[in-house]
C-alpha cells in the first residue's frame, strides 16, 4: 500500500508550538509541482471525511487539532491499515496517502482540523467514492 507516516518533533516555546509540515526538499522530483493546500475541519465528534481515493493525486496530511481515527485501503489489493492521529503528543505525524489508496478520517474528539498538501489541483473527475469508515 502506497503510504508512508512521519513522525517529527514540535519546536515548542511559551508562544505555542511551530512545526515544518513539508519541505521542497522532501518532496520527490515527481511531485514537486505545486498543487493546493487546504483546511479539512470536522465539526463534531463522529464526523467522516474521505471515505473516497484519487487515481492522480499524492497527499499529504498533518493533524492540527483533535483526534482522528484513519482508515486507509489500497483499492488493487483491498490492503487495510488503521491508525489513530492525536495533537496531544510531543510529536507531530504527516501522514502521506498515494494514488488508489481510500483514505477516510472519523473525529474523535469534539472538533479536529487536518493540514492537507496536495501535489495537484482538485478535480471532480479524479475523486472515487469509497465508503470505508462511517
Amino acid at each position: 500500500m502506497d503510504f508512508k507516516v512521519k513522525k517529527f518533533k514540535k519546536i515548542t516555546d511559551e508562544r505555542g508550538d511551530l512545526v515544518v509540515f513539508l519541505g521542497q526538499s522532501q518532496l520527490p522530483s515527481s511531485v514537486k509541482l505545486f498543487g493546493q493546500i487546504y483546511f479539512v475541519t470536522f465539526s463534531r465528534k463522529g464526523v467522516v471525511r474521505g471515505n473516497h481515493y484519487h487515481k492522480k493525486w499524492r497527499e499529504w496530511f498533518g493533524l492540527i487539532e483533535g483526534e482522528v481515527h484513519v482508515k486507509l485501503r489500497d483499492v488493487n489489493t483491498n490492503e487495510l491499515k488503521e491508525m489513530t492521529l492525536s495533537s496531544a503528543t510531543n510529536e507531530y505525524v504527516r501522514l502521506e496517502v498515494g494514488p488508489y489508496v481510500t483514505h477516510s478520517f472519523k473525529c474523535l474528539s469534539n472538533n479536529a482540523q487536518l493540514l492537507n498538501y496536495a501535489n495537484g489541483e482538485w478535480e471532480a473527475s479524479d475523486c472515487y467514492r469509497d465508503v470505508i469508515l462511517a
